[in-house]
């Protein structure tokens, strides 16, 4: 019997954010965003919930496993408490698993992904502090990032 155990705990969170496709070789967008949000995160990767697997025409997983030169883009739009301004930041991600949501009564699409931004940045650490407002707990699961 295979145990998966991860390597660093994931906490239930929604974050709204814009999954995009990026090509590193050029640097550029392809196509429009698609909306979703998190399920999960921990400063190594997230569960995504996005309403179509389809962006521009494109599968996302199977896009990116092709062709290496193609990521995700995700843009998390944070709400900052203190000033009351919004608060964009943006990590790239590889995808490493999809599935149907079967539990939804919409039809939407669970993808499970890697940020391939280092864990100790200050996007991942912004991501961190807005994902777990308990300064206490935060330390307490991700110490050895923050």
């Amino acid at each position: 019997m295979i145990f998966s155990k991860r390597s660093v705990k994931r906490i239930e969170v929604e974050l709204p954010l814009k999954v995009y496709l990026f090509d590193k070789k050029e640097e550029t967008r392809i196509g429009e965003a698609l909306a979703g949000r998190t399920k999960n995160f921990s400063p190594l990767g997230a569960a995504l919930t996005v309403g179509s697997i389809l962006l521009s025409g494109k599968h996302i997983i199977y896009t990116c496993n092709d062709n290496p030169d193609i990521v995700l883009t995700l843009v998390f739009e944070l709400r900052s408490i203190s000033d009351s301004t919004d608060k964009f930041i943006t990590v790239h991600a590889a995808p490493v698993w999809f599935d149907k949501d079967l539990d939804s009564e919409k039809k939407q699409f669970d993808v499970g992904v890697e940020f391939l931004t280092d864990p100790r940045s200050p996007e991942i650490r912004a991501l961190c502090k807005e994902a777990c407002e308990d300064e206490k707990m935060r330390i307490s699961l991700w110490k050895k990032f923050l």
